[in-house]
């Protein structure tokens, strides 16, 4: 298969909000991991945007069931969370240095990210706020993961909560994957709401969110 690659890398401004959508093709070894790109260095800003995970011609035709409603969804993440279609996980999360957080994912399907400041830490479908460690909560949605394994790979089991060292920008990342079709993670950054960005990567496929410093 011909190798392809995308890259575009945008700011957002002190009130905007930026939606991008990263489609992510076959991809060799050789090749850089990034696709897609959004930078937020705003504190209220929101970074938003969307990957495909493997193949998609590998879903089958099959109709879209709508999701149960989730209270207070962002209006990014509204929308089908294409049930009965082959599923898309998070395999792993993973502290990718003293700054970044990397979502990995896998099987056949697309993707969308949200990701942004949050005064606390709330599950969905609940009112009781999470303790999150740090001086600001950085929170990321991921809609259209499964947490149904299938034969291709097998969802994220834990932990839960993952430590950052000493000296890192990134406290602690809880990771709260949702039947529904949303999964949830709550950065805990040291530092008064940094800027961020939000890179999609093709191979291995994973939306990866770094804190600035």
């Amino acid at each position: 298969m011909h190798s392809s690659r995308r890259s575009a890398s945008v700011t957002l401004s002190a009130a905007g909000l930026l939606v991008i959508g990263g489609l992510a093709g076959c991809s060799d070894g050789d090749l850089a991991r990034e696709v897609d790109e959004v930078s937020a260095n705003t504190n209220y800003s929101t970074a938003t945007g969307s990957l495909v995970v493997g193949d998609p011609f590998a879903v089958p035709p099959t109709a879209v069931v709508p999701p149960a409603v989730i209270p207070e969804l962002p209006p990014s993440l509204d929308g089908p969370r294409y049930s009965g279609m082959s599923p898309v996980g998070v395999t792993d999360v993973v502290l990718d240095g003293p700054s970044a957080v990397e979502y990995r994912l896998a099987g056949n399907g697309p993707v969308s990210y949200t990701v942004r400041y949050v005064d606390e830490a709330v599950r969905y479908a609940t009112s009781e706020p999470v303790a999150i460690p740090g001086k600001s909560v950085l929170q990321v949605d991921l809609s259209g993961a499964s947490t149904e394994s299938d034969d291709s790979f097998t969802s994220y089991a834990g932990p839960g909560r993952i430590a950052g060292s000493a000296d890192s920008a990134v406290v602690s990342v809880d990771f709260l994957a949702d039947p529904g079709g949303i999964s949830q993670s709550f950065i805990g950054v040291g530092t008064d709401r940094p800027g961020f960005t939000v890179t999609t990567t093709a191979e291995p496929a994973a939306v990866i969110v770094t804190i600035g410093s």
